[in-house]
């Protein structure tokens, strides 16, 4: 009988020690490792993801996954796999579906759809349906967010925080009114910013360059901004605008049409969107790059001055052969 309860003992034991084993078994990465797994993930397609990516599929965690039955459900997500995890908490993570978020990054976009194509190789779902109208909600930023957000989450979370940043944007301008009665809602004042934003990338200009609208629009002057010309014609690469492009028909061309076009030209920085609600009480009615070609912009009051300053600018292009 003691004999027996020894033998006993030691297979309890043993048992033990192998369940122990088995818990302090790890992954096999020795380096941090990010899996992505689609909607509709099989559980073979779980192993195959970690056999590929070098964080294996030992009997230790097959045995583990079919114990908390994650052979049953795969949660779809991006995981990160930090560098040799114990199997069962990467077991459990991934049963749970814990993401790890990603950054997006956001950058200036100047067409919908070319913003739609990005979110979709970033992301999950490759459905996303940014439109003209709701353009001017997404702000240009890093975001944290998880792999798996819908389109209907992310335009959520632009809505979200377009009014964090508008809530700033009360605070520092006090009334939008600061900007000229011209600028009636937030979305025209980031439509007025997308101007700017492709007009210089000379931040200290950005106010200045914003004044000369405001007074524009003040006057009902058209606007006449060349980036808007671009847009219209469909070709950013330009940088000599011609009177051919100057015809050419859409409600963006601020040659034809005055006022503000009816969405932005691209997604402007929160900075110059502050260079807008700062804009200084200036009289300048007219800017032109300036003949240094150095990114800066020579400002007038007269149009007589304005000529003078464009036929600088345009001397230079003529003796460096840029035609268009």
């Amino acid at each position: 009988m003691k004999k027996t309860l020894i033998i006993i003992a030691v297979l309890v034991a043993a048992g033990a020690i192998g369940a122990y084993s088995l818990l302090k078994t790890t992954t096999a990465n020795s380096e941090a490792v990010r899996i992505y797994l689609p909607e509709g993930s099989t559980y073979p397609a779980l192993l195959d993801t970690l056999r590929a990516d070098g964080i294996g599929a030992s009997t230790a965690l097959r045995l583990m996954a079919k114990g908390m039955k994650l052979d049953e459900r795969v949660r779809e997500g991006s995981y990160v796999v930090p560098p040799h995890t114990s199997n069962i908490a990467l077991v459990r993570k991934l049963r749970n579906g814990q993401q790890d978020p990603i950054r997006l990054t956001i950058g200036k976009f100047r067409l919908p759809q070319d913003l739609n194509t990005y979110l979709g190789s970033k992301l999950m779902h490759n459905d996303f349906n940014v439109t003209i109208d709701s353009f001017h909600l997404v702000l240009p930023d890093t975001y944290e967010v998880y792999w798996t957000i819908t389109p209907e989450q992310f335009m959520q979370r632009m809505e979200r925080e377009w009014e964090a940043e508008r809530g700033k944007w009360k605070e520092e301008s006090g009334n939008i009114s600061r900007c000229g009665k011209e600028l009636s809602t937030f979305k025209e004042v980031v439509i007025l910013a997308s101007i700017v934003e492709e007009e210089t990338n000379y931040g200290p200009e950005k106010p200045l360059v914003a004044s000369v609208y405001l007074n524009r629009l003040a006057k009902g002057m058209a606007l006449q901004a060349d980036p808007t010309v671009k847009y219209a014609v469909g070709d950013f690469s330009l940088r000599r605008i011609l009177k051919s492009h100057l015809t050419v028909e859409s409600p963006f061309n601020t040659y034809l049409h005055t006022g503000l076009p009816p969405a932005p030209i691209c997604l402007p920085s929160k900075a110059t969107i502050h260079a807008v609600l700062n804009a200084p009480q200036t009289d300048y009615l007219y800017f032109c790059a300036s003949e240094r070609m150095d990114g800066t912009h020579n400002f007038a009051t007269t149009i007589g001055e304005h000529n003078r300053n464009a036929a600088r600018f345009h001397a230079v292009l003529d003796r460096r052969g840029i035609k268009k």
